[in-house]
């Protein structure tokens, strides 16, 4: 550790910050490291953090941070209140993404008063029990949610008062769907017209919800298709109203907003790309980023609980690009073929050795959580790769000296503690930007596991929105709330409800200047006036 901090220090003061990267947070089964992963980055100076949500969600997390006002604003479908559920380039009966999704779909499929429509290229398993299968031609989805909007305006079925009251921006868009050729786009997409113009009178008829996933972010023109879908369901009143798409509850957002309007927000000094993913770079630049040549080049890389080598394009660009960084550093529980190129490699425990979580909001009103707990005793020195990160960090100088008396009290009762390093915290500025690693040398220390003090922490200092969600779950206000929620969750191994939103009122998770759903987009309006040029 203290080869790796000296090197480390030594690139970042010679190069400056832009010189690291770390790419990590992108485990299934685990994002606490994450938030140890960017302060260590962030601590250093740098704001370069890669992940695997920067490369599948670039664009719908965009799209979601300039119509929603936040790139973690991710609308879920609300399936339970909703009469009719639209699956747009996803296959819930194989890849689920949502709780027990094959009982839903199935229960849709059956019921003769919803209705599950299927937007996709081949008869999938979930199009195959659906009620309608529209099997777009691949690549046109775009086309076909400008269609379909077309539709709706030339009809005149938008909704009008959903319209007037929370979407902003709308007249100036409008003209882009008037006097469209929407046979001729129809007959591109390879789809029947009169099939298309009665899915849209349901659309503005039925109270309905889409799931679109990998089959839309991950296809042609896929931050196109997100914005044009978007607008879709704005026009036809389903954001943020029961049955349609919601923003739900969060213990915790997936990432941050990072807008890249703001000029204290980094672009990558070769391919230009902003962290359009709540914060996050996509993977697949940073080959370039690392062989460019330029002075502010990629030259450290930490790669936590992750394997870019099998998990991101171009296997043969990161391996000719980790070749040359002049230091690699990986943390994970295997020799992986990223770790055989790494300078150093640190033993992680996996998921079956350690506390840990994940933040994927999927359900609504109520917000679930699980603290997953280890259930075989790690071997050797292996360690979270939280802690890893802690130890790192501390080798690097960026943990203020945490006093004696704040240490014992960890040690104690946690309300105790709490109220000790508080008042220690209100005197040291720099506690506050560095408190993941400091309660990972507290509370961590005594329960081994840097995680699982991140948690209590997290619960301790959770926003406003989160106690509200959390006092009509039952968990009564009060200073001690999250303690207590800590410990429910301590209690309950499979999890349990932390919380539960406001149904009635989704309107406050908006976060655009306006307070209104903006589907007014600049850099997009090009490529949405003339699509059909772009295919």
């Amino acid at each position: 550790m203290d080869e790796i901090a000296d090197k480390l220090r030594n690139l970042v003061d010679q190069n400056g910050p832009r010189c690291l990267a770390y790419m990590g947070g992108s485990s299934q089964g685990g994002h606490f490291e994450a938030s140890f992963g960017v302060s260590l980055l962030r601590g250093l100076g740098s704001q370069y953090y890669y992940s695997s949500a920067g490369q599948e969600f670039s664009g719908i997390w965009w799209v979601f941070g300039r119509m929603l006002g936040k790139q973690y604003n991710i609308a879920i479908p609300d399936e339970h209140h909703a009469e009719m559920l639209v699956g747009w380039g996803w296959n819930g009966m194989m890849s689920h993404q949502m709780p027990q999704a094959r009982k839903t779909l199935t229960g849709f499929s059956k019921d003769p008063n919803r209705l599950l429509v299927v937007i996709d290229p081949r008869k999938s398993e979930t199009a195959a029990i659906a009620d309608i299968h529209l099997a777009v031609r691949p690549g046109t989805d775009a086309l076909l949610a400008k269609a379909m909007i077309a539709i709706i305006v030339a009809e005149g079925w938008e909704a009008t008062d959903y319209i007037t009251q929370n979407v902003a921006d709308w007249d100036r868009i409008r003209p882009w769907f008037e006097n469209f050729e929407i046979r001729s786009a129809v007959e591109v997409c390879q789809l029947d017209y009169h099939q298309v113009v009665d899915v849209c009178r349901l659309l503005t008829t039925r109270r309905w919800c889409m799931h679109p996933d990998l089959g839309i972010y991950m296809g042609r023109h896929s931050t196109l298709n997100s914005y044009l879908m978007n607008i879709l369901g704005a026009v036809c009143g389903i954001f943020c109203v029961p049955g349609g798409n919601v923003i739900p509850g969060m213990v915790m957002p997936m990432g941050f907003h990072a807008d890249e309007r703001n000029p204290q927000i980094w672009r990558t000094v070769q391919t230009n790309m902003p962290p359009a993913a709540a914060g996050s770079f996509p993977p697949n630049v940073m080959p370039e980023e690392i062989l460019s040549g330029h002075p502010e080049r990629l030259r450290a890389v930490i790669v936590s609980a992750c394997n870019p080598l099998r998990s991101y394009a171009d296997t043969q660009a990161f391996e000719k690009a980790f070749g040359q960084l002049d230091l690699l550093v990986v943390n994970d529980i295997v020799m992986s073929e990223t770790a055989r190129h790494a300078h150093y490699v640190l033993p992680c425990r996996s998921f079956y050795e350690a506390w840990d979580g994940t933040f994927f909001p999927w359900t609504f009103p109520d917000v679930f959580f699980q603290m997953r707990r280890p259930v075989v005793t790690p071997p050797g020195q292996c360690l979270e790769a939280s802690q890893i990160l802690t130890l790192l960090a501390d080798r690097l100088g960026l943990i203020p000296d945490i006093p004696d008396d704040v240490q014992k009290a960890a040690e104690g009762d946690r309300l105790g503690f709490g109220l000790k390093l508080m008042e220690w915290a209100g005197k040291t500025p720099d506690v506050q930007t560095r408190m993941p690693f400091v309660l990972a040398k507290t509370l961590g220390r005594v329960w081994d596991s840097a995680a699982l003090a991140a948690l209590w922490g997290m619960l301790m200092t959770a926003p406003k929105a989160f106690r509200k969600n959390a006092a009509r779950a039952g968990f009564q206000t009060g200073l001690d709330q999250g303690d207590r929620i800590f410990q429910a969750l301590l209690d309950t191994p499979q999890g349990l409800w932390v919380g539960k939103a406001d149904i009635a009122d989704n309107w406050p998770a908006i976060r655009t200047p306006s307070g209104k759903i903006e589907v007014f987009i600049p850099e997009l309006e090009e490529q949405a006036k003339n699509l059909f040029h772009f295919l």
